[in-house]
C-alpha cells in the first residue's frame, strides 16, 4: 500500500498503520475467512475522488490476469456520487460491440470516447466498474470509490494529453487491448439511480455495498458477515459508540466523507445520526468457501 496506507487516527493504536494493525490482530482485525483468504494484504480500497478535470480512458483486470501479468489481484469497484455539477459526466462501457481494431484506431485517432456511452450522473447514484469495463469521468464530481485492493491502472486514451511532452503520462493500450470486455455495456444491472436504504446497491462476488439512511441508532453486527465492515458517512453526521474493555462506550464522531473500520471481532456497537438526514455506505468482504486458501503471496 506504500505511503497511502491508511492510518489509525484514535485510541492506543494511534499512529499505527493498517498493516501494522493487521500483523497484529490478524482475523481479529478482517474476520477469519478473510484472512484466510487475503492473508496480511488487506482487501480493500476506499478513496474520495475529487474530480474536475477529466480523468484518462482506462480499464483494470480481473483477478486471474492481474496474478498472472502483475503478482496483484484485479479491481472491481464501485463509485458513489457524492457531489455532481451539471457539466459532470461517467464515461462507462461501449454503446454497442465493437471490434478490438475499432477501438484502437479511435483511441489514436482521438475520438474513443464517442464509442462510449456517456452518463449525466447526480448525487445519490451508484455505478458498478467491472475488469475489462473502459471507463472516465469528468466535471465536477464528488465520488466515495470502494474497490479490491489493486492499484492496478491501464490507461488506454488521455484526452490529448498523451500528445503532448508536458503532460504525457505512460499508457497503456498495447498491453491491455486483450482483458477489454468490447461487448455492449448492460447498464441496468451497474447503474442504481436511487439506492432503497437497507437493501444492498451492489452485491458483487467480491464485496457488498448498502447504503443505510439514519433515522435513529443502528446497531452493527461484523459477526454476521464474519468480515470487518467499513462506514463511510455520505450525509450529515454520526457517532458511532463502540464498547471498551472496562464496559463503557467510546464514542467515534463522523462527519461528511469520513470512515470508521469495525473490526471483525467487535461484538456490536451503534451508529447513531447527529444531524437530521444522515445516512453511511456500508462496505465488507465476501469469501466464498472454496477460495479460503487461494491468495497471492506476498
Amino acid at each position: 500500500m506504500g505511503s497511502d496506507e491508511s492510518v489509525v487516527s484514535e485510541g492506543f493504536l494511534e499512529g499505527n498503520t493498517l498493516e501494522d494493525v493487521l500483523e497484529t490482530y490478524l482475523g481479529d482485525l478482517v474476520g477469519d475467512a478473510v484472512y484466510d483468504r487475503y492473508r496480511n494484504q488487506f482487501p480493500l480500497l476506499i478513496k474520495l475522488l475529487d474530480i474536475n478535470d477529466r480523468l484518462s480512458v482506462q480499464v483494470h483486470p480481473d483477478d486471474t490476469t492481474a496474478a498472472q501479468r502483475y503478482d496483484s489481484y484485479g479491481k472491481k469497484e464501485c463509485w458513489y456520487v457524492l457531489e455532481a455539477d451539471d457539466d459532470a459526466v461517467i464515461w462507462l462501457g461501449f454503446k454497442k460491440d465493437v471490434t478490438a481494431e475499432e477501438f484502437y484506431q479511435a483511441c489514436k485517432q482521438g475520438n474513443a470516447d464517442k464509442l462510449l456511452n456517456e452518463f449525466h450522473p447526480k448525487k445519490g447514484e451508484c455505478y458498478l466498474i467491472n475488469p475489462g469495463t473502459v471507463h472516465a469521468a469528468g466535471g465536477g464530481l464528488v465520488i466515495a470509490e470502494v474497490q479490491q485492493s489493486s492499484d492496478i491502472t491501464l490507461r488506454l486514451y488521455d484526452w490529448g494529453r498523451e500528445n503532448n511532452p508536458a503532460t504525457a503520462r505512460a499508457m497503456n493500450l498495447e498491453e491491455a487491448i486483450d482483458i477489454i470486455d468490447f461487448h455492449a455495456l448492460d447498464a441496468e444491472g451497474c447503474i442504481v439511480r436511487k439506492p432503497q436504504s437497507g437493501k444492498a446497491i451492489f452485491d458483487t462476488d467480491r464485496f457488498t455495498l448498502t447504503k443505510i439512511g439514519l433515522t435513529g441508532p443502528y446497531l452493527v453486527n461484523p459477526e454476521q458477515s464474519d468480515s470487518f465492515i467499513i462506514y463511510i458517512c455520505i450525509e450529515g453526521s454520526v457517532e458511532v459508540q463502540a464498547p471498551q474493555a472496562d464496559g463503557r462506550n467510546q464514542a467515534y464522531k463522523l462527519e461528511k466523507g469520513q470512515l470508521i473500520l469495525i473490526p471483525a471481532s467487535l461484538e456490536e456497537c451503534l451508529i447513531v445520526p447527529t444531524r437530521q438526514g444522515s445516512s453511511v455506505l456500508e462496505t465488507y468482504v465476501k469469501v466464498e468457501e472454496n477460495e479460503k486458501d487461494d491468495y497471492i503471496n506476498g
